[in-house]
């Protein structure tokens, strides 16, 4: 079979590094057993967590980092959430680079915001992406309970193949 569109949620941690690696050679076993000379794209895909504000918490101001004008804690925390936006894509800009001319693979990246694991499904759902690859980091017995799993999540809802890698 071969795999047109790779999905790697990517954070910049060991095992979404890990993921990317073996992203990358799919790709290009994928383009080399392809008929015609196929571009392979894969595309890595970060997800800012989106921090809901409880209606009770609203009523404080927060001194902008941007402007320095007093702002509502919602508006505060938009502002963080677009900061890392930013930050996450230099580091994608920083991270890939050694990847970027690898015949017959085209490397992506977008960066999103809200619920990881619904991100994730809805981004491979609406780009009719061919397979996820995502790293995992072991979490086990009660923190799994606690904080959940993306990648469980993901691998139970996707409607595409997910392989989980350590």
């Amino acid at each position: 079979m071969t795999y047109n569109k790779i999905l790697v949620p990517y954070d910049s941690s060991k095992p979404s590094e890990t993921a990317l690696e073996h992203a990358i050679q799919i790709a290009k076993m994928s383009g080399i057993s392809s008929a015609a000379n196929t571009t392979i794209n894969v595309i890595l895909l970060h997800v800012v967590q989106d921090i809901p504000v409880p209606a009770t918490f609203g009523a404080g101001l927060f001194k902008s980092n941007k402007t320095g004008d007093m702002i509502t804690l919602e508006q505060y925390l938009k502002d963080i959430t677009l900061e890392i936006k930013t930050d996450v894509k230099k580091m994608f800009e920083e991270n890939i680079d050694k990847y970027r001319n690898i015949e017959n693979v085209s490397l992506q990246s977008q960066v999103l915001i809200g619920d990881p694991s619904n991100e994730i499904i809805k981004f491979a759902n609406d780009e009719q992406v061919d397979l996820i690859i995502m790293g995992i980091t072991g979490l086990g017995g009660f923190s799994k309970f606690v904080f959940g799993s993306v990648a469980r999540n993901v691998s139970e809802k996707a409607k595409c193949p997910v392989m989980l890698v350590r």
